[in-house]
């Protein structure tokens, strides 16, 4: 450490290599370790950018999904800057509240953390949006499902052949039956007695 730096020996590159190469050759020793400085501190500046602001493992490609089924519903760009904080904020929460959780495998644990604090759901909007529309989409797709599930029953229920007409107002009776128990029959008999002269004069004794 006291003695004086010098310059290492020139090396000339084996002839095999050397195409197009330029050997540098220094003049002092300052302008050699500068060098080696200046690369030095660069990896590291460039190292410690990547790790600052390296997104989440696979997140640009659960962003680019997101960007395109949810882009008129997520702001995608403050996704993007919570995505960075949610696992600091998990770690804190589940310290905080002592709670054994390990790893995260399920939405519902998510969940569960996220209502511990309610600040977490105020930080971090984006996030809460996106969990509602992940949990929002297995009911619409039962609907759906709900109403063939319901055609078939029809269908085979009536075990003939029906207009369509008729099957499709079977199919919504069926359907939303519990509304239909709410609706009083006596008025919709009146308004299907009282909608013409034949029928009034028909069924007027009823009424």
């Amino acid at each position: 450490l006291t003695e004086q730096p010098v310059l290492p020996r020139p090396r000339r590159p084996p002839q095999r290599y050397d195409i197009n190469i330029n050997s540098v050759n220094y003049t002092s020793c300052t302008n050699y370790y500068r060098k080696i400085y200046v690369e030095t501190l660069e990896s590291i500046i460039n190292l410690l950018l990547y790790v600052i602001y390296k997104p989440p493992d696979g997140s640009n490609d659960h962003i680019g999904v997101i960007i395109e089924f949810c882009r008129h519903d997520i702001n995608v760009e403050k996704l993007k800057v919570e995505s960075f904080m949610i696992s600091d904020f998990f770690k804190a929460a589940i310290n905080t509240n002592q709670m054994k959780i390990k790893q995260i495998t399920k939405i519902s644990t998510v969940c569960e953390i996220l209502n511990t604090r309610k600040i977490g759901k105020e930080m971090f909007q984006e996030f809460d949006k996106l969990i509602r529309l992940y949990l929002t989409i297995p009911v619409t797709t039962a609907t759906a499902e709900r109403a063939f599930s319901t055609l078939n029953r029809v269908k085979n229920a009536l075990r003939t052949s029906v207009t369509q007409s008729r099957l499709n107002h079977c199919l919504l009776a069926h359907i939303y039956k519990e509304k239909l128990d709410k609706i009083d029959p006596n008025q919709i008999m009146s308004k299907f007695i009282l909608s013409n002269e034949k029928r009034k004069t028909f069924f007027g004794l009823m009424f």
